[in-house]
């Protein structure tokens, strides 16, 4: 007999296995084969449809947004007043300042301004920025603009008149009836602000959008942190057909690389007029959230399914394995816990106490003078007393308390959420009604009482064994004082 049990749970255990590798294998095969045909159908449409139609959507938009400003400053660059102010010798400061002041604030401009190639004077909003050299490194700019001969260009920098912002300025030739160059003026829009944007289009369309030069360094991105900083000849996946890309200069080209974020598909198209590229990348690992969802509902459907079958099979052998089951954690004697299950409780409450910031109270319980009990009456009345005892105290709790045979006539209660002083109260509850109670025995009542030491977890860190010696040095008090007593134990030194 003592060999049949254990045939029984492998033979069960094998049945289950089996029926459960069948199942979830089928489940998985037709699951991951639904998933794959939708990741093709999702990739070839973001490739052929929904990147090309996002890409031209916020290339007018982008196209949009600047062309107020390329506008503004090309009526700068085409206003007498302007042009009448400097072949006129630039005499009044005032006149420049208000004016480029009157600008910035009608159109809500970041930054006008003008630099004269006769004075060399940087002229703002505020006044004189400064007088611009080709030895300085911030003027550089200047100097390449004006041999360029274009008409106007984008260019991203640092705001000097205002402590380094980063700007997109928008530069344009000011010359005069003849053609004779006689300086640079423009507005600026800041950078944060573009950045912004960019990252609103996220938030609409779903992919990310920057822009490059024509040497592939990012000049505009969500992430400033990247602007004038980074090409994308060194970004992983990106610098193996970076050449390709800056290379095609019409329509909207489309690519596919890997990085660590996933499976990327971008979109590229030039900007003519600013020798710029708008590049719009889909993270297809993302867009395959749904279609990810998807397959793990359907992975859920047959874990469902398999779990419901796996309860058909062994609802037979239910009722046998909790017998099992209550054999391991439960005192023959009394029907509580034992240690070992009672360790392990201790240790999930002491992990949601821990986790939640929450109290957690033990006590030490000891019948008092028991040994006189089997003496007198007897070891079966003894073990009647233990189990009457106990199922007394078991009502005296809450459901969701844990209460153990500890050994002989002890018993250890750990109480859920319970700081000391509402531990206390339980403890008193306990030990006066066991007190007033007549326990029923053959040879007639037994009355009997009980010593409990109290710990709480915080006096203890959180351990179970300084708890358990805490509490039962706390009842040890209460027995050398006179038994039939509650005692505290006392606070731990830091």
């Amino acid at each position: 007999m003592q060999f049949r049990i254990p045939e029984l749970l492998f033979s069960r255990t094998k049945l289950i296995s089996v029926l459960t590798v069948i199942l979830i294998c089928a489940f998985t095969f037709t699951s991951y084969f639904s998933y794959n045909v939708t990741q093709e159908m999702i990739s070839q449409k973001t490739k052929t449809e929904t990147l090309p139609l996002i890409s031209d959507n916020i290339y007018s938009e982008i196209q949009q947004e600047l062309i107020t400003p390329i506008n503004g400053s090309s009526l700068m660059a085409n206003d007498s007043f302007l042009i009448n102010w400097v072949l006129d010798g630039e005499n009044n400061e005032t006149e420049i300042n208000q004016y480029l002041k009157r600008i910035k604030e009608k159109y809500g401009y970041f930054s006008t301004f003008f630099v004269s190639d006769i004075t060399h004077n940087y002229y703002y909003y505020d006044g004189i920025l400064k007088q611009i050299s080709p030895t300085d490194a911030h003027d550089v700019w200047y100097y390449r603009f004006r041999d360029s001969q274009v008409s106007y260009a984008l260019d991203v920098d640092t705001d000097e008149a205002t402590h380094g912002t980063l700007t997109i300025f928008i530069n344009h030739r000011l010359v005069d009836q003849n053609g004779n160059f006689l300086g640079v003026t423009g507005v600026g829009l800041e950078m944060d602000s573009f950045g912004k944007m960019l990252d609103s289009y996220r938030t609409r369309f779903g992919p990310l959008t920057y822009m490059v030069d024509a040497n592939g360094v990012i000049q505009v991105h969500p992430d400033l942190n990247l602007v004038e900083k980074v090409n994308i000849r060194d970004l992983e996946g990106l610098s193996g057909l970076s050449e390709d890309l800056l290379s095609k200069k019409t329509g909207t080209n489309i690519f596919e690389y890997r990085n660590q974020q996933g499976n990327i598909i971008l979109s590229a198209r030039y900007f003519p007029d600013f020798d710029w590229f708008l590049i719009v990348e889909q993270n297809q690992t993302q867009a395959m959230g749904t279609a990810r969802e998807s397959l793990v509902r359907n992975l859920g459907i047959g874990i469902g399914v398999t779990i419901l079958v796996i309860l058909l099979v062994t609802l037979t052998t239910n009722v046998f394995y909790s017998k099992l089951e209550k054999l391991a954690v439960n005192d023959e004697l009394t029907g509580l816990y034992n240690r070992r299950k009672f360790s392990e409780l201790f240790e999930r409450e002491i992990s949601i106490a821990e986790r939640c910031n929450e109290p957690l109270s033990l006590l030490m319980i000891d019948l008092d003078r028991f040994k006189p009990v089997n003496d007198d009456y007897g070891h079966p009345i003894g073990d009647q007393l233990l189990k009457e005892i106990a199922g007394f105290m078991k009502q005296e709790i809450r459901d969701i308390d844990v209460i153990s045979r500890w050994g002989g006539e002890e018993f250890v209660v750990l109480l859920h959420k319970t700081d000391m002083e509402q531990a206390y109260e339980v403890a008193e509850r306990i030990r006066k009604a066991i007190q007033v109670t007549h326990f029923v025995a053959d040879k007639g009542g037994i009355s009997k009482t009980v010593s409990i030491g109290i710990s709480d977890a915080r006096s203890s860190d959180y351990d179970m064994e300084r708890m358990i010696s805490l509490a039962d040095k706390a009842m040890y008090l209460a027995k050398q004082a006179g038994r039939n007593q509650t005692r505290v134990s006392p606070p731990q030194a830091a």
